[in-house]
């Protein structure tokens, strides 16, 4: 399937629940489907390759594992000592260490989030030059170019609990790149209860702004079964910035 915009779709039911996620012909039905979920929320399923997400992701990780204590990163060598990376990801999953090789923390501050890496991104390594090209294309489908970068990497048993964002800490708009195992969105009306679950594939791009964003709880499921069937995931977030922010 091209990089169609897929808006919303009726295959979208209200909280359906899809535990494997949505195969490639399902795909292909949702962009031509009519239109049911919220309009100020829309996915693009295939915006990056295989090859794109694995630059991506080796990107943030490189950002990230930066950030953490000795300890940690000497635990990560002798890991890859014994366990040598492959020359080529056969998928995005190849790319992560187990669970334990990460400062994974056990909650947000606002109490939000659950096992997680985070950080804020000025830069990327220039080690990864093929990064910059792929976040510019990211430019044509976000609606302004004053933005401010976030990394969030969960744990196999990582979630983000429901919430409605802070609109004195918060831009318009919301542009997420989905990296790894595949999760669900779940976005549900404060006011009526409506209630949408949205399964984002990695590689996909979803962007939320204005009614979705300050109108709708919105959080990311764990996985039923995470001992057994979780994955990490780790998503790049791009936000306009707010007035009280630009210099």
């Amino acid at each position: 399937m091209s990089r169609t915009l897929l808006a919303s779709s009726a295959l979208w039911t209200q909280c359906l629940r899809m535990p494997s996620g949505p195969s490639r012909g399902v795909l292909r039905q949702l962009a031509t489907s009519s239109s049911q979920l919220p309009e100020d929320f829309r996915l693009y399923p295939t915006f990056f390759t295989l090859q794109e997400q694995c630059i991506l992701l080796r990107a943030a990780l490189k950002k990230l594992d930066s950030m953490e204590s000795g300890v940690f990163r000497r635990r990560r060598r002798e890991y890859l000592r014994s366990n040598p990376p492959k020359a080529t990801a056969g998928s995005v999953q190849d790319l992560f260490l187990p669970d334990e090789y990460y400062d994974f923390q056990e909650g947000h501050f606002d109490g939000v989030i659950k096992r997680y890496r985070e950080m804020h991104v000025t830069s990327w390594p220039e080690d990864v030059p093929e990064v910059l090209p792929l976040l510019d294309r990211l430019q044509e489908i976000h609606p302004s170019e004053d933005t401010q970068t976030h990394i969030l990497h969960l744990a196999s048993d990582g979630e983000i609990l429901p919430h409605v964002d802070n609109v004195e800490a918060s831009g318009k708009w919301i542009l997420g790149v989905s990296l790894g195992d595949e999760r669900t969105l779940r976005l549900e009306s404060a006011t009526s209860g409506k209630c949408h679950e949205i399964p984002l594939p990695s590689g996909s791009v979803y962007i939320q702004k204005d009614a979705v964003r300050y109108e709708y709880r919105h959080s990311i499921l764990g996985k039923p079964d995470a001992a057994s069937h979780g994955r990490q995931r780790l998503s790049i977030m791009i936000r306009d910035r707010i007035a009280s922010q630009q210099p």
